[in-house]
């Protein structure tokens, strides 16, 4: 099933109370990798306005790296196949150098039938969601990282 801009992502929050109130600032700081810049604007610009959240976004794992490298995020949220550095590589990389984020990733993919990253997802134990998803489905992800930290 190839991924459609158009369908990846629906403002369907029906059943999921997200409503928060921004002005006391954001609530958490997220890492965004995705390589597609208007999936990229998309999740950023609802982790935003819709979760108030202080979001860092990148198009590679490369950046990515420099942002571990240069600040904390509570969560990670990252595309598995992106140029240069992919999702699988960006997660040993970092959880080489900070340990205590590998609670802390969502991964997503469109490749789910691929062999290798079922396995790595299996041996991770990732929280993943599957292309074309439903921002719904991306904050049910978010709240179960969230409780497992707390």
């Amino acid at each position: 099933m190839r991924w459609r801009p158009s369908a990846a992502v629906e403002i369907n929050t029906v059943g999921v109370d997200i409503s928060r109130e921004c002005a006391t600032g954001p609530t958490q700081r997220v890492l965004l990798l995705e390589d597609r810049a208007d999936f990229r604007e998309v999740l950023h610009e609802y982790l935003v306005s819709r979760l108030c959240f202080e979001v860092v976004s990148v198009q590679s794992g490369v950046e990515g790296l420099r942002e571990i490298m240069n600040s904390r995020f509570d969560l990670i949220i990252c595309d598995m196949l992106m140029p240069q550095v992919g999702g699988e590589m960006f997660y040993w990389a970092v959880t080489r150098v900070r340990p205590a984020t590998a609670k802390r990733f969502i991964f997503f993919t469109g490749h789910q039938n691929n062999p290798a990253i079922q396995f790595f997802f299996q041996r991770i134990n990732a929280t993943v969601l599957l292309k074309p998803f439903k921002l719904a489905a991306l904050d049910l992800a978010i709240r179960d990282v969230l409780r497992k930290l707390a």
